[in-house]
């Protein structure tokens, strides 16, 4: 094909839109920069819908037995979330970081008003294993689209965090100066990107993964282990103790924010350890040890029957009468719920084995990490 027959069929020298896009978040990613990052590394490290997927639920690989649906680049981006979310230790708070209205943290390292500092960007590459490069509005516009450009031409997107919002995109292709984005659509990045630019991680290539097993078990201990868990759950009982008609609605929105993490974070933990193979597994170099952290992190975070904290979340819900029907939010019927003693009680007693079972998985982390 000549220059003529290209440019008549829309092709360009200086045109390139990368493979395999998944648009994020899925499903249940509350968390938007875990949910860009795991959709860069679906096309970073090279998946392709001819990846075989590892089904946790049936323990075997997929074989398109359910009505999943047949996109197994969208279920590998919901692996990688999961296992990023895992080894960030932001599956083992109450909150995430970006949200600075909640006090106390309950994530070591994470002071209010913390981001993605480079720490946190770093350990995310050693432990998946890639390379990058990172920018902010006060870098020239030129080296930034250079950058942006180069990686993309070597098979790599890139994270951008535009004005004040919390949001990640991608860049996933561009045509000459012309960014292309994407999120939960494509759509074209506006031609003054850069001057509301704020952040951006480039992906610059594919790299053994760093992180040893053992380090990835230290850091969810020092998570789950945290003095700010104890505190909150201090704080939690206070509330359900002094609970007031003039603060019923505050408390119980109170509850279910807090309930709103764990119910997510802690199921998709048990999904990246149940996995048969993903990120997280591997790097594991003790099946035995994995055995027994895949077992209990299934039965305490997402196993029905067990009490587990998936289960114990659609409880608390009940308990104030939050569901898919009100948006997960509460109503003026939650704070009615609240002020009944019968409702504070059975809230306590969940809220209790939440904890718990942090408590049980931590004690069974740190056995691991003695015999590692």
């Amino acid at each position: 094909m000549n220059a003529k027959q290209k440019k008549a069929m829309g092709y360009s020298d200086m045109k390139k839109i990368l493979e395999n896009q998944v648009s994020f978040p899925i499903g249940a990613e509350s968390d938007n920069f875990t949910a860009a990052l795991a959709s860069a590394l679906v096309i970073a490290l090279g998946y392709t819908e001819e990846t075989p997927y590892w089904c946790v639920q049936n323990r075997r690989y997929c074989v398109h037995c359910s009505p999943c649906g047949d996109n197994l680049l969208e279920r590998h981006q919901t692996s990688i979330y999961q296992c990023l979310l895992t080894a960030s230790t932001l599956a083992f708070g109450f909150d995430y970081p970006c949200d600075d209205s909640v006090e106390p943290h309950t994530l070591p390292g994470f002071s209010k008003g913390g981001r993605w500092d480079n720490d946190f960007v770093g350990a995310l590459a050693r432990f998946a294993g890639f390379s990058y490069l990172r920018f902010d509005g006060a870098s020239e516009q030129e080296e930034v689209l250079s950058a942006i450009k180069n990686s993309l031409d070597n098979g790599f997107p890139s994270l951008l965090r535009l004005e004040n919002e919390m949001e990640w995109i991608l860049a996933v292709g561009y045509d000459e100066d012309t960014v292309l984005g994407l999120n939960s659509k494509s759509y074209t990045l506006p031609d003054n990107w850069h001057s509301i630019l704020r952040d951006a991680i480039i992906i610059t290539g594919k790299t053994a993964p760093e992180m040893s097993y053992k380090e990835l078990l230290e850091r969810i201990e020092s998570a789950l282990s945290y003095d700010k868990h104890t505190e909150l759950e201090s704080v939690i009982m206070n509330a359900l103790d002094n609970v007031t008609m003039e603060n019923a609605m505050d408390t119980a929105g109170m509850m279910c924010a807090i309930n709103g993490v764990p119910i997510e974070a802690r199921w998709h933990s048990a999904e990246a350890f149940g996995g048969g193979e993903n990120l997280l597994c591997n790097i594991c170099t003790n099946k035995e040890i994995h055995s027994r952290l895949r077992d209990i992190f299934l039965t305490r975070y997402s196993v029905e029957g067990n009490d587990e904290t998936h289960g114990i979340g659609w409880k608390i819900w009940g308990a104030l009468g939050v569901s898919p029907k009100t948006g997960y939010a509460v109503t003026r019927q939650s704070a009615d719920l609240i002020l009944q003693k019968e409702t504070q009680e059975t809230l306590k007693r969940l809220f209790a084995k939440m904890f718990e079972n942090d408590r049980a998985v931590c004690a069974e982390i740190q056995a691991c990490i003695e015999e590692l």
